[in-house]
């Protein structure tokens, strides 16, 4: 019982690790998101998705029928979504990160600070 609490904790932990950033990005309101970007957070979503419900079934099935082989598809399936999910926050981190950059660079500023700041990066 205790491993399948630790098994369910770190599913948890797994999928908060998703949400999270998720929820950050997705309320980035700096600038308006493009339809190049909005379709590829949907395609993300869409392979979080995917994966997601593959690891959380391989997981159960494996626990109910106590199957090893099943166990070790779900850990493959869990690595690889790892795997995706810090891909994918790197691509859309470094996208909103160019685009801030584009944004700051197309202002004019009239106070001295920010154009000090501007010049340090």
């Amino acid at each position: 019982m205790g491993s399948t609490l630790v098994l369910i904790s770190l599913m948890v932990s797994l999928s908060i690790a998703v949400i999270f950033p998720e929820l950050k990005y997705s309320k980035s309101s700096i600038n308006v998101h493009t339809d190049e970007y909005d379709f590829m957070v949907d395609k993300q979503r869409r392979g979080f998705l995917i994966l997601g419900v593959l690891a959380v079934g391989t997981f159960f099935v494996s626990l109910q029928t106590l199957s090893v082989g099943l166990f070790l598809l779900h850990l493959i399936i869990d690595t690889l979504f790892g795997i995706y999910a810090y891909a994918s926050f790197q691509v859309r981190a470094a996208s909103i990160q160019q685009r801030n950059i584009a944004f700051m660079n197309d202002l004019t500023f009239e106070d001295e600070s920010i154009e000090y700041l501007k010049q340090a990066v």
